[in-house]
């Protein structure tokens, strides 16, 4: 029976278990073409797409800051920490690819 995303049962513990207890050889992939070298280069990490699915590890570290960018992210109030992060985020992905 081929299956949508629709037509999937939903993921209860129980089934997420088997699932999780399946070797990779006893998946069916008969359904899906392989990918093409051009589809392999465009792929992108899901978890840079859509922050939702990706959770990162913090490393804490000692960095300095040139006073006047460090204050104009602290004017706007707590968090300036996680908008600097976002900052270096943005600038990394528009980067990625270069």
């Amino acid at each position: 029976m081929k299956r949508t995303i629709d037509t999937l049962p939903p993921l209860d513990t129980g089934r997420i278990k088997k699932l999780k207890g399946l070797k990779d050889k006893d998946i069916d992939v008969s359904d899906m073409p392989p990918l093409t070298t051009e589809q392999l280069a465009r792929l992108v990490p899901a978890k840079l797409l859509n922050r939702s699915l990706y959770k990162p590890v913090k490393i804490p570290v000692k960095i300095n800051y040139d006073a006047d960018v460090l204050e104009w992210f602290r004017s706007f109030g707590k968090g300036y920490q996680t908008r600097i992060n976002a900052a270096l985020r943005e600038y990394m992905m528009a980067h990625h690819y270069e």
